[in-house]
């Protein structure tokens, strides 16, 4: 086991401020919150927060994990079998929520922290939008029924994605599911974000051989609608990559 360290944040974590800004830009566009639940998602985010290194478990398969908030660094829910080969059912973000209150039913998958990742408590803001209110009537509470909507979404694309589609639109449409997150969470550019992942992992979410990714991360290249730069993903072509995917925006974000 990984260790894991808890601190306060400070100069360890993100700037004074900023812990909130995914969780709270992610929550705002699901769902109008009041100036007091906008406060109270700053004072979860604030810490102390939990931090885990690269290739850390945030909680293992058959887990009820506490709700907990992404603040910074990437993740993934992932199925192990038994020969060691994994799937990667979905990648986390910051300002994505991990695990709910109880009841819960036992999780499916586990969560690795495939980056450096810094963990705040949701439990307070499911009991402020559950719990102390009916969650119709709270802004929190109909943002946070929205996230879990938007997660069953996220899945189901990426059953079409290793049900249906060829590998070049696979890569196309997790390409654009990454953007359009990043730019809500406001972690991406207009047209770029960076990538932290190594070719072995997209080939865990994508169902393909790390070589099939290289082949097709290099195809996309030369036709000239992505471009790899430092770490960022550079889209430049951004609606020849829609089309590639047929990919249709994630729903319920508001503008």
């Amino acid at each position: 086991m990984l260790p894991v360290r808890l601190h306060p944040g400070g100069s360890e974590g993100p700037p004074p401020g900023a812990e909130a800004q995914p969780l709270q830009r992610r929550l705002g566009r699901l769902a109008s919150l009041s100036p007091a639940e906008m406060a109270m998602i700053a004072e979860a985010c604030r810490g102390p927060l939990r931090e885990l290194p690269a290739r850390g478990e945030i909680h293992p398969e058959g887990a009820c994990p506490p709700p907990a908030a992404l603040v910074s660094g990437w993740a993934c829910r992932i199925r192990m079998l038994a020969d060691g080969r994994r799937q990667i059912v979905a990648f986390l973000l910051p300002g994505d929520l991990i695990g709910r209150p109880p009841p819960c039913l036992p999780a499916p998958c586990a969560a690795l922290a495939l980056t450096r990742v810094l963990l705040a408590d949701a439990q307070p803001l499911f009991a402020a939008g559950f719990t102390e209110h009916p969650p119709t009537q709270t802004g929190l509470g109909r943002a946070l029924r929205a996230a879990e909507l938007q997660e069953e979404v996220l899945l189901r694309d990426q059953v079409v994605r290793l049900g249906r589609q060829t590998a070049y639109e696979r890569l196309a449409s997790l390409l654009l599911e990454l953007r359009q997150r990043l730019e809500t969470a406001g972690l991406a550019q207009q047209r770029g974000f960076a990538l932290p992942l190594t070719q072995e992992v997209l080939a865990d979410a994508l169902g393909l051989s790390v070589v099939h990714v290289n082949r097709t991360v290099q195809q996309m290249r030369r036709d000239r609608l992505i471009e790899l730069r430092g770490g960022q993903v550079i889209i430049l072509q951004p609606e020849a990559l829609r089309s590639v995917a047929d990919w249709q925006d994630i729903p319920g974000l508001r503008d």
